[in-house]
């Protein structure tokens, strides 16, 4: 006997509990519910099972391990986008060929699945629905029949009209020719349009009548009762090992997982319910509470009817009332009540001795981490001015020189801006007002003022502060951890009042900038070339010197980035990507005797390149651990070409002029490659997984696989969720081709890791 498992669901109506958590791993007593349901799989000779994902689905996978849950061997199918409950099905079971079992992977149940298949088999029908009899029908589909035999739904009826008792419970056992009616364009539910469908085309389709427990897990109240029934015992289910505890102190209808810590000076009351490595301190009372895995209970708090959520932190002194929800990582303060109700969102923290009485949903409690795009985070609620302000202190911390800083359009970014700015003085640092001009317009500017430090402020829904080095180099890894560290726990300067720095506006940044361009324009080309940019401002910079530059009719498009730091040209059917057109610019700049600086990253070619016009590469590092690639980093400082979008563009057209080719021409003139990148997440330490492909260390940063001459470099990201792959291909085999290879090659690593 095979089964699908719906596990795709994001169990909006259990937040906090999974914000960042499937439904199915929801733990019940220390287990997941899923694993329960893999459990009566099993107990009922169930031999295979695909696990249908999509919401946070390689948490999911990773749980499963190796794919064996006892005698039991599983599998992921996964949805690229909502195919419905018979679409997931449809993919998952393309394999299957013989009736199976589809059941939900986040609702407690322990019916017969053996009996009910038997009697599928034995009544001959395409489809068999398990229904139970529900006091209130009002929140269901109920199944309309006779003699076994499904007539008719009624989804979600009043009492006025209903005409049935039974509900479906969303487990069935299914014919693989019933997947034939279920469209691959389109989502497709069984209960709204595949049985139907069927009971149109008058195929049979039968039911079963359960009386044993089920309940879908869909809000607070149902996980709460779900959590009571099972150590009531009500339901026929094994929870995690039991924790003994033969103080009279702890009732015995509470229950607490094996590796949790339960002072004997605490009480607990009712169906309590501790998960492994959760600490409850000397005089804390628990009366019908939930808490999970690894969470910290502190001396003397009071936790009455309220779930507290894995590695969530309590107070001492705190409370949390009735119904109440202390989210994942959630931290709540000495003394603080959490009223009725409340629900707090993971990674929130509470003041002590505050008293809340709504829910907290907004607001960073731990301080972002700077990722390769910067500081992210939601306007006016993470990213707020008070945050903007001690990230300008905590960047004053790093800087020697002087900060520049300008901010994108609209006035969240420029509000944001100014109090960055202010929080640079507040530390007693420099800063440089650029004002509203775009991120090559600030680099060219910083280097100008010999500054540092530059950050730049883009405000929508989203706010994002990049934050770099001079000449837009990443920060060396000791700049990075000082800013971090300043950052997240206030270690930063705060200056008197007589001490406070100065903010120097920069009032002609356009203009300085227009006057590089003009040096870096004094050519022609036999190209109309036309500039188109998302940021209209930084298109409306660039497009004169677009039109000074030519001197054709046939249309040349540079089309620059949002940022400004990237561009790309297109040219009839020729397209130069920005690998292409750096190649180019390598070409132009060694034969006219320099050399170019490059990210480690970039692909190989560019030595070759360099070498066959005269120059030469340096490469420096995305986080320098010390100062061997001081000499890439200061002509990369210089050149600020490689990260301004219309500065590189203005190279390769330099290059055209100069030897009066096309774009194609030009494309032939640097050596012949294939290149692409990719950023794979993952689920466990990304260093394990290289030492597990056995990669190449490469010098200071990331590690290289070669294969048959080709390459590919592999380098975690900054908060170590995932690896950045670049696949450099020399000969037949496409890089594209590389990735896919090399990405299987992760993937499995990943999940032998999880094994273990």
């Amino acid at each position: 006997m095979k089964a699908v498992i719906l596990a795709g669901g994001e169990g909006t109506r259990l937040r906090p509990l999974t914000c960042d958590l499937p439904k199915p791993l929801v733990p019940i007593c220390g287990k997941p519910v899923l694993f329960y349901i893999l459990e009566l799989l099993e107990r009922h000779g169930c031999t295979e099972a695909a696990v249908a994902v999509r919401y946070r689905g390689e948490r999911i996978e990773a749980a499963l391990g190796d794919g064996r849950y006892g005698r039991l061997r599983t599998f992921v199918s996964y949805e690229d986008k909502p195919l419905g409950t018979a679409g997931c099905v449809r993919k998952a079971a393309a394999g299957f060929d013989d009736d199976f079992i589809v059941i939900s992977g986040d609702a407690m149940c322990d019916f017969d699945l053996g009996a009910m298949y038997r009697h599928h088999k034995d009544a001959g029908v395409r489809a068999t629905i398990a229904v139970k009899s529900v006091d209130d029908p009002r929140e269901y589909g109920v199944i309309i029949g006779e003699n076994g035999m499904v007539t008719g739904f009624s989804e979600k009826p009043s009492y006025i009209n209903c005409r049935s008792d039974l509900a479906n419970t969303g487990i069935y056992v299914i014919s693989p020719d019933v997947l034939g009616l279920v469209a691959d364009d389109r989502s497709v539910d069984f209960a709204k349009d595949v049985f139907p469908e069927m009971l149109g085309r008058e195929l049979p389709l039968g039911y079963y009548a359960e009386s044993g427990y089920w309940c879908d897990i869909g809000d607070i109240a149902a996980y709460k009762r779900c959590t009571a029934d099972l150590i009531g015992g009500k339901i026929r289910a094994e929870p995690a090992e039991r924790m003994e505890v033969p103080d009279s102190r702890v009732s015995r209808s509470s229950y607490l997982v094996k590796g949790a810590y339960f002072s004997p000076k605490a009480l607990a009351a009712g169906c309590t319910s501790v998960g492994s490595g959760a600490y409850i301190s000397d005089g804390a009372k628990l009366n019908n509470a939930i808490v999970m895995d690894g969470a910290f209970v502190g001396a003397d708090v009071t936790l009455n009817d309220c779930i507290v959520c894995s590695g969530a932190r309590v107070g001492e002194g705190a409370a949390v009332y009735e119904n109440a929800v202390v989210g994942e990582g959630a931290v709540i303060g000495e003394n603080a009540v959490i009223s009725s109700g409340v629900r707090i969102w993971n990674n929130k923290r509470i003041e002590r001795s505050a008293s809340v009485t709504s829910d907290v949903k907004y607001g960073a409690a731990v301080f972002p981490e700077i990722s390769e795009d910067g500081i992210c985070g939601a306007t006016n609620t993470v990213i707020t001015p008070g945050f903007a302000v001690r990230t300008g202190a905590a960047a004053a911390k790093i800087s020697e020189t002087g900060i520049a800083v300008s901010y994108a359009d609209g006035s969240a970014s420029e509000s944001l801006g100014k109090a960055l700015l202010s929080g640079i003085t507040c530390a007693g640092g420099t800063a440089y007002d650029c004002g509203n001009v775009p991120l090559p317009v600030l680099a060219y500017s910083a280097e100008l003022l010999g500054a540092d430090i530059i950050m730049h402020v883009m405000s929508k829904a989203q706010t994002k502060i990049p934050v770099y080095s001079a000449g837009l180099l990443p920060l060396r890894r000791g700049k990075d951890r000082i800013f971090q560290g300043a950052l997240r726990r206030g270690e930063y300067m705060t200056a008197g009042w007589d001490s406070f720095g100065s903010i120097l506006p920069v009032n002609d940044a356009e203009l300085l900038y227009k006057s590089a361009l003009a040096d870096n324009s004094r050519f022609t080309v036999a190209y109309d070339v036309r500039v188109t940019s998302r940021s209209a401002r930084f298109r409306d910079i660039c497009a004169p010197f677009a039109r000074a530059v030519s001197g054709g009719k046939e249309k040349l498009t540079v089309n620059i980035g949002e940022r400004g730091d990237a561009s790309e040209i297109s040219c009839g059917d020729t397209f130069l990507d920005r690998t292409a057109m750096t190649l180019i610019a390598c070409a132009e700049v060694s034969e006219s005797g320099g050399s170019v600086a490059l990210p480690f990253a970039f692909p190989r070619t560019a030595e070759e390149t360099a070498s066959k016009y005269g120059g030469k590469v340096l490469r420096y590092y995305e986080s320098s651990m010390d100062n061997s690639d001081e000499e890439a980093r200061d002509l990369a400082r210089k050149t600020l070409y490689m990260r301004d979008g219309f500065m590189l563009a203005l190279r390769v057209l330099k290059f055209m002029s100069r030897h009066a080719c096309t774009p194609a021409e030009a494309l032939e003139a640097v050596p012949r490659y294939s290149a692409e990148d990719r950023f794979i997440r993952l689920n466990c330490p990304p260093q394990r997984v290289l030492d597990r492909l056995r990669a190449v260390p490469e010098e200071n940063e990331g590690a290289v696989i070669y294969s048959g001459g080709e390459r590919v470099f592999l380098r975690p990201d900054k908060r170590g969720t995932g690896l950045f792959m670049f696949a450099e291909s020399f000969g037949e085999e496409t890089a594209a081709s590389l990735c896919d290879s090399t990405e299987k090659l992760i993937r499995d690593a990943q999940r032998s890791i999880n094994a273990e």
